[in-house]
């Protein structure tokens, strides 16, 4: 893991948390009461979201297990990607969805699982598919499972603690005034943190990309990305469970509406050089786009696959010298 990387995750952790136990720190000052007790609650809410977790989102995403010998490339290409860098092997399960994408999610990198949408594979090359399998190994390698789990409990205890307090029922006006205050503060950090968690989750990905370019060619992951970025732009997902986008490769909601204006030149899937070209370029220039990127769990596909193109130059000319 980069040294970059370490030193973002550290600073958005340190943010994200130092926000909250502010906050909480004043909260008990003001009703004179222990702020150990109400982090003991925020740290036993985060507990049952970890321990749960992967099974809800097994459950959810209806996954089975791949059969051993039944798709030989892609078990040979997790094996060889993880055994270059030292990770240990995901379980690879099938995702029964059309929708062309992959997620990894787990308690951490060592009980990590792998899946795989059966559009992902219908759809793209197998050095496509290569290349987004090397993204969500590249999230294992550098623990974003267990990372983004921790920093996302901060906006649910400030969420918390907000309704909680705002809707508590008090009696006494100095009661009610105070509460009003404190829910008001509560909703204030769970905005602010939010945004903070939503922009580390947008830097992992340009991380998981980056660590792909390195095991496999970065124009593969590029073409993936225009495929099923531009591609789900002709699609109406409905995603009953929202809260699975930031595991995927690429948010199916916000790519549903990323692009909808070049839909037709992707009903088959085949995009030429100048289409991609098209839509990043209309993408780049969107200034809504801009804006409501703070609120996405993934950078914009233009910036990914602009990076993408930036890094296969950056190889190609350390390969010559």
């Amino acid at each position: 893991m980069s040294a970059k990387l370490v030193a973002s995750m550290s600073l958005t952790m340190m943010l994200v948390f130092g926000l909250l136990f502010a906050f909480m720190a004043a909260i008990g000052a003001y009703l004179n009461v222990g702020v150990f007790g109400m982090a003991g609650m925020g740290i036993f809410m985060g507990l049952i979201q970890w321990l749960i977790g992967p099974k809800i989102i097994r459950w959810s995403t209806n996954l089975r297990t791949l059969s051993p010998g039944e798709l030989p490339w892609v078990e040979q290409t997790v094996r060889e990607i993880c055994a270059k860098n030292n990770v240990k092997v995901p379980q690879i399960t099938i995702a029964n969805n059309g929708m062309p994408n992959a997620f990894v999610f787990g308690r951490t990198s060592n009980s990590a699982t792998l899946a795989l949408t059966q559009g992902l594979l219908n759809n793209l090359t197998q050095d496509e598919v290569k290349g987004v399998i090397a993204h969500e190994i590249g999230h294992i390698k550098h623990h974003d499972m267990l990372v983004m789990t921790i920093v996302s409990v901060v906006p649910t205890i400030a969420y918390y603690i907000a309704m909680s307090t705002m809707f508590s029922g008090r009696s006494h006006r100095n009661q009610v005034g105070g509460a009003a205050m404190i829910g008001i503060g509560a909703f204030v950090v769970y905005f602010i943190t939010n945004l903070m968690v939503l922009h580390f989750s947008r830097l992992r990905e340009f991380y998981a990309d980056r660590f792909a370019g390195q095991q496999i060619k970065p124009t593969h992951l590029a073409s993936a990305l225009a495929k099923i970025t531009y591609g789900l732009s002709i699609q109406k997902q409905n995603m009953q469970n929202s809260s699975l986008r930031a595991f995927y490769a690429v948010d199916p909601v916000a790519s549903s509406l990323e692009v909808s204006r070049f839909a037709s030149y992707y009903l088959d899937l085949h995009i030429s050089e100048k289409e991609v070209q098209d839509a990043m370029d209309w993408e780049r220039r969107n200034s809504f786009s801009k804006f409501g990127e703070l609120f996405r769990t993934h950078p914009l596909t233009y910036k990914r696959i602009a990076k993408l193109y930036e890094l296969d130059k950056e190889l190609d000319k350390s390969e010559k010298t």
